[in-house]
């Protein structure tokens, strides 16, 4: 088998090959636009570059220092505040992180000193809370009655009737 059987094989074509010893004419390259990327990063926050630094629960206070200087000179501080505003109003504020210069704890509440904030640890997190929306499953058996004690003081205790005398 020769070669360009071989390769009219691999390619799927039974057409025959031709092999060309012209060199093709030169054409003049077209003007390249810069990438959309390029233009979306003009407007990209520092704060997409290292995400962890605006995170209270893994950084340290010196970290979320920083996290705020350069949240205060981001040229995205005003949309970024504008946001924050309209998510703490409509019930979905920001947990646990730097937001616009502003640091939130788990809970939702502004955090005023970044070295008093300790992380909660995954272990001591609210119990969970089951919510029922629909009717509570019925039990199939009925349960005794829990038989009632009376103790009056001063006179002794009559054997309780457990039905094995």
């Amino acid at each position: 088998m020769t070669i360009p059987q071989t390769r009219r094989l691999l390619i799927g074509s039974h057409a025959p090959t031709h092999i060309s010893t012209v060199a093709p004419k030169p054409v003049a390259p077209k003007p390249v636009s810069p990438p959309a990327v390029a233009t979306k990063g003009a407007h990209r926050p520092p704060c997409a570059d290292g995400p962890d630094d605006w995170d209270l629960d893994v950084g340290t206070p010196d970290s979320w220092r920083t996290a705020v200087r350069t949240c205060n000179s981001c040229p995205l501080f005003t949309n970024c505040r504008q946001l924050a505003e309209t998510l703490i109003e409509r019930g979905d504020g920001p947990r646990a992180m730097i937001w616009a210069g502003v640091a939130y704890d788990s809970a939702g509440r502004i955090v005023e000193n970044l070295d008093r904030h300790r992380a909660t640890p995954a272990d001591h997190k609210r119990p969970l809370r089951i919510i029922r929306t629909g009717t509570r499953p019925v039990c199939a058996e009925s349960t005794a009655p829990t038989p009632r004690r009376r103790i009056v003081l001063g006179h002794r205790l009559r054997p309780a009737a457990t039905g094995g005398q």
